[in-house]
């Protein structure tokens, strides 16, 4: 028997186990690129339940979960850039926020996801995707050079005693293609 997962625009009631996610994705990947004390406050101040909640107002950007029957188990935000290289891109929008709990990772869940907010991210008129992966993060680089992406830098994070450097990596969306979903995916978006 297979269970299906639903891929589905986040609603206010998700703000929680978005939040869980963040911070638990955003700890495991940062660790060696942050001081301890420096995490924990960015972890506070951008991924906890009450800015996750107020970001999720915003009419700008758009958040997609993939729903389980044991809850949310991944998550990904879609918003205006916010890296240097992508600051000015009037047809650029940004991805980040994107975790998959680790007891489903490798799955297609990520694959899934992604295809579903370039979807959606073309249907808003925007015709590339920018977005911030750390060095150490081999696995998601080759994520996302798989999906398409191509390195166009590096970019330094500076938050308090801790700055990380990431690559910045961006696809060119006019250009998506298909890629095969896992077949007990259910996804009520259509775009």
């Amino acid at each position: 028997m297979t269970t299906a997962f639903t891929i589905r625009e986040a609603v206010m009631a998700d703000a929680e186990a978005i939040s869980r996610l963040c911070i638990s994705g955003f700890s495991y990947i940062h660790e060696s690129g942050f001081l301890p004390e420096d995490l924990t406050a960015i972890c506070e101040e951008l991924f906890s339940t009450e800015p996750v909640n107020a970001d999720m107002l915003q009419g700008d950007r758009f958040y997609l979960v993939l729903d389980t029957p044991d809850g949310v188990k991944g998550c990904l935000r879609m918003a205006p850039p916010s890296l240097h290289d992508a600051k000015f891109d009037r047809g650029g929008f940004e991805l980040s926020r994107f975790y998959i709990d680790e007891e489903i990772r490798g799955g297609g869940w990520g694959t899934k996801m992604l295809s579903i907010a370039h979807k959606r991210t073309r249907s808003m008129g925007f015709e590339r995707s920018w977005l911030h992966v750390f060095i150490p993060n081999a696995r998601a680089q080759q994520f996302y050079l798989r999906h398409g992406y191509q390195m166009m830098g590096q970019e330094t994070l500076h938050f308090r005693n801790s700055e990380p450097t990431g690559y910045v990596m961006m696809k060119d969306l006019r250009q998506e293609v298909c890629i095969a979903a896992p077949s007990s995916v259910s996804s009520p978006m259509d775009y």
